[in-house]
């Protein structure tokens, strides 16, 4: 009789949910969703990120929020609803897209050499060719494998067609294979023809590093591991989604939004545009790549 008692004095289980807990909640996944979003596209070329920044900090608020209305929220008896899919199909996705995204970054430009690349650009950089007027030195014969073409390296003073008028520009080390230049030979170069400045760049090979993942050749090597990553945690998520992961738990969420900051943290110096091309900025932007899976992986094993 005591044990019935005992059992008819359990407590049963209890959820709190509300229309500030739906809309907060989603709010902090779609703006994480649209940092995310800014970031693959590029939509800052070169730090600052703004776009990238603010929707980022807005996910950061809207979770706090989230977590304020989960704990004023009403509270209901009996286990959670297990809801849609649209959330598992949002959370498989934006995770992987989220470590592709903090994988970019690491290969962020700095400011200066984004504002150059701007400029040249809005300038019409491109490789042309162009007329040589008369070597500037002797040319001078690389040594090569016997199986390779010979090239030479020659100072060459270019005659090139900026919008203002034509310019005779000298350049140094300029290459060419099988035999040297000659006066009114042609050769490639890469300038900005609507450039005024005197001293605008004139390069031999002067392609220049792109920003963000449609920019970049890494493309099709780092995509296709997001492809197989989000299609397998879709079917893992749209099987077996812990309830736990919906209802705000201290001990579920908390850790896992810590790793998040944490992950926003490695990344702040390149998004504010911090020594973006030394060492320790970019082996943390590389560590952040970790942080999406294992907020993840915390909330799946402990809800």
């Amino acid at each position: 009789m005591v044990g019935l008692e005992k059992a008819g004095a359990r407590r049963r289980p209890t959820y709190r949910r509300s229309g500030w807990t739906t809309f907060t909640g989603w709010a902090a996944l779609l703006s994480a969703a649209g940092a995310v979003g800014c970031a693959l596209w590029g939509v800052s070329p070169y730090p600052p990120l703004g776009a990238e920044a603010g929707a980022a900090a807005l996910a950061v608020v809207f979770a706090g929020a989230w977590i304020v209305a989960s704990r004023r929220a009403p509270e209901h008896v009996g286990l959670a609803p297990a809801g849609g899919r649209g959330l598992a199909w949002v959370v498989a996705w934006l995770v992987p897209l989220a470590t592709l995204a903090c994988f970019d970054l690491g290969f962020m430009v700095a400011p200066e050499y984004g504002r150059e690349t701007e400029r040249l650009e809005a300038a019409g950089y491109g490789r042309y060719s162009v007329t040589v007027v008369r070597l500037a030195g002797d040319p001078v014969r690389g040594d090569n494998a016997s199986d390779e073409p010979v090239f030479f390296h020659t100072d060459l003073v270019l005659s090139l067609p900026y919008a203002d008028g034509p310019r005779e520009v000298t350049v140094p080390g300029m290459y060419t294979r099988y035999e040297p230049p000659t006066a009114g030979s042609r050769i490639d170069v890469y300038f900005a023809p609507r450039d005024p400045r005197p001293d605008s760049p004139v390069l031999e090979d002067g392609r220049r590093w792109g920003v963000g993942v449609i920019g970049t050749r890494l493309l099709i090597v780092t995509l296709m591991p997001v492809v197989f990553a989000g299609a397998l945690l879709t079917g893992a998520l749209r099987y077996e989604m812990p309830r736990g992961i919906r209802r705000f738990s201290p001990a579920v969420h908390l850790p896992a939004l810590g790793i998040l900051l944490l992950g926003l943290l490695l990344l702040l110096p390149t998004v504010l545009g911090w020594g973006v091309t030394s060492v320790p900025v970019r082996v943390a932007a590389f560590l952040s790549c970790v942080t999406p899976g294992a907020a993840l992986a915390w909330a799946w094993r402990s809800a």
